[in-house]
């Protein structure tokens, strides 16, 4: 019984650690480079290290997320492939997996990134000055500067890190410890909000997080989540400003409120495999031939 309550403990400890990496790193990063500008160039260097910061947010992301990533991707293959061996562990990622789940996956994920804005719209309501404040991060994150970097800032190192934290190893250490799956989905997710550290991306982070949480629950993967976690942040930028571009307001208006029964109709689809029983039966007669 003890043995099994450690399993909370862990839990605890991976998002104590996870908090303290992302914490300490910024503050390590930007610390590092002042130093080293101070060192090369003097006074103006300190200056130099501050607007070169400023510049390359997404280098800074790439480097943060750099940190986590070497400490909980070797912790989760440890974890994961001590019992059952790393050839089982690769292919429970995959057993369950179809292109058809993808694409329901992807509807999923392009309607709920659009109903997330009838989410910030309410908290834009309610809570006015939170809501600029989320604006204003997310201007200075540099999350619409678009390059090579942002790509590995944005749409590879952050779902892969953060869903090896929270579905990949808290939610794991939840269930071992005798939480049953809604309860450690519902804790995991509360974290993944608290994580993101403001108020109205940590509203939408903890619904995201419920999500993702089915989705590795149904598939037993978190290649399907880190997919998702991809998408969600490529439709939360760029998809955002080419919609911008391309449609009136008030069609982006109607879009966003079509979008719920699209997510309602896409989880059901999910939920009851659609599509996958048939592919899974021809890839069984493939087999067979």
């Amino acid at each position: 019984m003890v043995r099994k309550s450690m399993n909370y403990v862990l839990a605890a400890a991976v998002f104590a650690l996870v908090m303290v990496m992302m914490t300490g790193g910024s503050f390590g990063i930007v610390a590092a480079s002042y130093m080293i500008g101070v060192l090369l160039e003097g006074q103006e260097g300190f200056a130099r290290a501050s607007a070169f910061l400023l510049e390359h947010q997404n280098l800074f992301s790439c480097l943060l997320y750099l940190i986590p990533a070497s400490v909980f991707i070797p912790w989760l293959y440890l974890e994961r492939t001590g019992k059952q061996g790393a050839a089982r562990f690769a292919a429970s990622q995959t057993e369950k997996l179809s292109p058809v789940c993808f694409v329901w996956t992807a509807v999923l994920i392009y309607a709920v990134q659009h109903a997330v804005s009838i989410i910030i719209g309410f908290l834009a309501v309610l809570l006015p000055e939170a809501v600029e404040h989320y604006s204003e991060l997310v201007e200075a994150a540099g999350m619409t500067q678009y390059s090579p970097v942002w790509v590995v800032s944005m749409l590879i190192l952050p779902p892969l890190v953060e869903e090896t934290v929270f579905r990949g190893l808290i939610m794991e250490y939840l269930r071992k410890g005798g939480a049953c799956f809604w309860a450690a989905n519902v804790i995991q997710a509360f974290l993944f909000g608290v994580y993101h550290g403001n108020l109205v991306q940590g509203v939408y982070a903890f619904c995201i997080g419920l999500l993702f949480g089915y989705l590795s629950e149904r598939y037993g993967s978190l290649i399907i989540t880190m997919a998702a976690h991809a998408l969600f942040n490529l439709l939360g930028t760029l998809g955002v400003e080419i919609e911008s571009m391309l449609l009136p307001e008030l069609l982006q208006g109607l879009l966003i409120f079509g979008c719920v029964p699209v997510a309602a109709a896409a989880l059901v689809l999910i939920h009851y495999g659609a599509g996958d029983r048939k592919y899974q039966h021809y890839n069984e007669k493939r087999e067979e031939h």
